[in-house]
């Protein structure tokens, strides 16, 4: 998905429209697909007197069942037929989902080791602002000593004892802690304390360790702060302390100016009509990026809703084959599975959730109109029946010689044979009439 999004990103500048074009094209790529689906539910159709007949007649024999549907199968039924749309569309939004937790690496592809030197200044950043939080200035007072050459003044002996916090039960410190985080910070403060606990390993246990007099809530945090930047998150947690310390970033001579100025084009361009594409929806938190969930369940909604009306009306006798029960249950299940996902996500995920149904319902309501249901199924039954066409009962007579009294006697029966065998008889007798009119003899081998 990267390869086709950096392009469209390039030329627009904007995460956001990226989005929409990315699936307006992916709308038309697919497009081949969707028609292709709705031909096998016209086929389907064709089957679906069939299928209820089996149904009835072996309700009490499941084995029966399954053995007559799977020759109806070798016919051309496919009661899975509308599947292939939904797995693409799932392929597609997990390609979506890697390509908007990596902006670094699909839209401005910056290298991984410029990568892994603003992730690791980012996260310096945060462990330094989390020591410059004068909620416990003793925490900072001991990783001044320990910088400054005194490590004994970090362990835990007979004489010094672990701090204490004196906001350790405060909700709005347990929770709000990064909220009251300084908004002033020096390049000369990273190198000083963020370096200690990410470039160098025996430092960080050292400061960290059960035998640390830090308190545990600061230690706990810078923790975390550390877990959160080793797994699939790392680029935009990064992106988005750059937006909160843009200097820190600026003022660093580990970085080259170029990539500053990628970092500062991608920061600006994840930004559409106000709201952060690279930020997480939280539940039942009153925000802007609250739209997208909710938009995403809506319109998620409004195309099942359009789906089951449109099929109920042009395939009515779909309605009670087999596995449709099921794929009715799914469907009604999905607002609630985009729901989940737009709050799961970064709000780029649900965006693209979203701006998918829109189109989806549109290009529903344009196929309605210009690529009739009742002319895919005109098409399909006459496709059907030449390659199936139906058997016919024929009434046949011939004359026999009985073996014991030698006499000839008319015998007339009945049969049932396919167009392809009536064709082929009527061919041989015309054939077997030529022979006789010209006086030639007949071989009826040739009719085989």
């Amino acid at each position: 998905m990267g390869y086709i999004m950096w392009p469209i990103y390039l030329l627009l500048q904007n995460f956001g429209w990226a989005i929409v074009i990315f699936t307006i094209i992916v709308k038309f790529a697919i497009l081949p697909l969707t028609l292709k689906q709705q031909k096998n539910m016209a086929v389907s159709q064709l089957f679906a007197p069939k299928v209820r007949e089996i149904q009835q007649k072996y309700r009490n024999n499941r084995e029966k069942q399954t053995e007559e549907l799977q020759k109806l199968q070798q016919q051309g039924y496919n009661p899975t037929g509308g599947c292939g749309t939904m797995l693409l569309t799932m392929l597609i939004l997990f390609g979506m989902i890697d390509v908007v937790y990596k902006p670094m690496t699909h839209m401005e592809h910056i290298s991984a080791n410029d990568i892994t030197s603003v992730v690791t200044i980012a996260q310096e950043t945060e462990i330094t602002s989390i020591l410059l939080n004068e909620y416990n200035a003793e925490d900072l007072a001991l990783v001044k000593d320990y910088a400054d050459g005194n490590k004994d003044s970090v362990v835990i002996n007979e004489q010094q004892a672990q701090l204490t916090h004196a906001f350790a039960q405060d909700d709005g410190f347990l929770n709000h802690f990064d909220d009251k985080a300084p908004a002033d910070m020096s390049i000369d403060d990273i190198s000083k304390y963020g370096e200690l606990f990410v470039a160098q390993e025996t430092v960080a246990n050292d400061l960290l360790g059960n035998n640390s007099r830090l308190t545990n809530e600061t230690k706990q945090k810078i923790n975390l702060v550390k877990t959160r930047y080793t797994g699939l998150q790392k680029e935009l947690m990064a992106l988005q302390v750059y937006d909160k310390y843009p200097e820190v970033f600026r003022q660093s001579n580990r970085l080259t100016d170029t990539l500053k100025d990628q970092l500062d084009n991608l920061s600006e361009n994840m930004i559409f009509f106000g709201l952060d594409f690279g930020k997480t929806p939280r539940f039942l938190v009153f925000e802007p990026l609250l739209l997208i969930p909710v938009l995403s369940f809506l319109f998620s909604a409004a195309s099942i809703l359009l789906s089951q009306y449109l099929n109920k009306k042009n395939n009515p006798e779909t309605a009670n084959m087999p596995g449709m029960g099921g794929m009715k249950i799914m469907l009604y299940i999905m607002p609630l599975f985009s729901l989940w996902i737009a709050f799961s996500v970064p709000a780029g995920v649900g965006f693209y959730w979203t701006v998918n149904y829109v189109f989806s319902i549109a290009q529903t309501l344009l196929l309605q109109k210009f690529y009739s249901p009742q002319k895919i199924r005109e098409k399909a039954e006459a496709e059907f029946k030449a390659k199936h066409p139906k058997n016919s009962k024929v009434t046949t007579t011939a004359v026999v010689t009985d073996a014991k009294t030698g006499e000839e006697k008319t015998v007339t029966k009945e049969e049932t044979l396919t167009q392809k065998e009536i064709n082929r008889r009527k061919l041989a007798a015309a054939r077997k009439a030529d022979a006789e009119k010209y006086g030639e003899e007949y071989d009826d081998s040739d009719d085989e």
